[in-house]
């Protein structure tokens, strides 16, 4: 079997993933399930014979995983792990930004786009397109403003060329070895705008905050399924003694909480988001600990752009 051509194959059929594992055929990620590709099954030999051939476009990011560009254009990010059954290999396809689909919520990308500092998150579970959401912020700023905007990332899925602005990306493990040690670094290269691949632990999450204090644009993602959720797990990561000043540290800097979930219409793939954005209501609840309270405020808060994921999903439909 030629993994190549099963690469094409799926980048035709607009699958999001592809599954490579020993003795069956492989399995794409489409908008309606999971798939099966034909009914030959993939060797070991095919999966080593691939994994050679895009040697010299992968980049080792850590044990077992790699990123690579397919054609110049498209870029694939690869999980390789070994099961009962042998190697199993999961290929995210990441299309080019300017190919994907019009997304309904363009004018919350040019809104976050245009702040210029404090803490956007955007949340959601794995596969959500939590990552290509931010790029489509950074990419209406790239196009709009010339700033300086480095990126912190594990691997580096899109690959964006400056236009009006100048744009660096950094990658874990080859640039850096972790994100709190990346954003101190970055600190010191004079940037407008970080983008922090994930907020993992309290090191990450007190140097990003701490970016936001001084001036900085920050994005970055959390694995949380909304808003309120996000607020408890920042809060959670640190010592009980120290909530109370995190929490007031948050209040100030944070602009936006994006939490994010995929809907299927019956003909396309769209994201469905939960917006919660700056407000003095907002920045009260925080500092009190009272997070569980932010539905109540979005809820009401539609006139500012906010709304629940119950609201966005009753939006979705209507428009379906």
């Amino acid at each position: 079997m030629n993994v190549c051509e099963v690469l094409s194959r799926a980048i035709e059929k607009k699958a999001a993933d592809i599954h490579l594992q020993e003795g069956r055929p492989p399995f794409f990620r489409l908008v309606r399930g999971l798939f099966h590709d034909g009914n030959i099954a993939v060797t070991r030999h095919d999966i080593d014979v691939w994994l050679q051939s895009v040697g010299g476009s992968c980049e080792l990011t850590a044990a077992g995983s790699l990123a690579f560009s397919w054609n110049k254009s498209v870029r694939c990010r690869v999980q390789v792990c070994r099961e009962y059954a042998g190697l199993h290999v999961v290929i995210r396809i990441l299309y080019p930004l300017d190919t994907l689909p019009p997304d309904r919520d363009e004018a919350l990308f040019r809104q976050l786009g245009d702040l210029e500092d404090g803490l956007v998150l955007v949340c959601g579970a794995t596969g959500s397109g939590k990552t290509t959401t931010i790029w489509q912020i950074l990419q209406y700023v790239n196009q709009r403003k010339p700033c300086h905007i480095i990126t912190l990332e594990d691997p580096v899925e899109y690959v964006l060329s400056g236009e009006k602005a100048l744009i660096t990306q950094r990658e874990r493990l080859r640039h850096f070895q972790g994100f709190g040690e990346g954003v101190q670094e970055a600190l010191r290269q004079d940037p407008d705008i970080l983008f922090v691949g994930e907020m993992r632990d309290k090191e990450t999450m007190n140097a990003a905050i701490t970016a936001a204090e001084t001036g900085h644009l920050v994005l970055s993602t959390l694995h949380t399924r909304s808003a309120a959720q996000a607020v408890s797990r920042l809060a959670g990561a640190y010592p009980g003694d120290e909530q109370d000043e995190l929490r007031c540290r948050l209040a100030l800097v944070l602009q936006a909480i994006v939490a994010q979930q995929r809907g299927y219409d019956g003909e396309e793939l769209y994201i469905i988001r939960e917006i919660l954005l700056h407000s003095p209501a907002v920045a009260q609840l925080i500092r009190s600990g009272r997070e569980h309270q932010l539905p109540t405020v979005m809820q009401t808060g539609t006139a500012l752009g906010m709304r629940t994921m119950e609201q966005a999903i009753q939006q979705f439909r209507r428009r379906s």
